[in-house]
């Protein structure tokens, strides 16, 4: 089976999400500093949120350059990533109107996870169609001990001093899957 048209439709989506969030964006009560200061959570949470589709988009660009065939599981498993995908606004808007909260964050941290946890399966079910190696290396369940580690000293930093933390590691997770599409982008085994 051809992957253009998956392909297509998950760029669609993740464009309409990108655009969802920044609708979702609040105006500042003020055009000042100050004014869009009071907004540095949504900001935050954006900003989030745009690396995760970045690099989730460029994820999908790696996965379809390099494959050859799909099968019905792997559209079925991209359309369920790409639903887990478009929750995103969802999670961006709860956790900039609830910063503080450790439920709110909670959530927040899990849907991350719900995330990562989907790819792998994704790049899984590819590999064992493709016997690729550089699906291989895309597919680095060590990376995905290292994030599960980070979620969960976040949660616990969370418990024990402030809601707050939680967030920060999800985001130094969502950095160091930006870097690891990078470092794809740097490969000689992956253009």
């Amino acid at each position: 089976m051809n992957s253009e048209k998956l392909e297509a439709f998950v760029d669609a989506v993740l464009a309409i999400i990108l655009t969802v969030i920044v609708l979702e964006l609040p105006q500042p009560e003020t055009i000042t500093f100050a004014g869009f200061w009071a907004l540095k959570t949504n900001f935050f949470a954006y900003l989030t949120s745009f690396i995760v589709v970045l690099t989730n988009w460029y994820f999908f660009h790696i996965i379809f350059e390099i494959i050859k065939k799909i099968d019905g599981k792997v559209i079925a498993m991209t359309g369920l990533v790409v639903f887990v995908m478009s929750l995103l606004p969802y999670f961006t808007l709860l956790i900039s109107n609830n910063f503080t909260n450790i439920n709110a964050q909670l959530c927040y941290c899990i849907f991350f996870i719900v995330i990562e946890l989907a790819y792998d399966v994704l790049f899984w079910m590819i590999i064992n169609i493709e016997h690729n190696s550089d699906l291989k290396q895309l597919l680095n369940l060590k990376r995905t001990g290292l994030h599960l580690l980070l979620y969960a000293i976040g949660i616990i930093l969370g418990y024990l001093f402030t809601a707050e933390i939680i967030v920060v590691f999800v985001f130094v997770v969502v950095l160091t899957w930006f870097i690891h599409v990078y470092m794809s982008i740097k490969s000689d085994n992956i253009d």
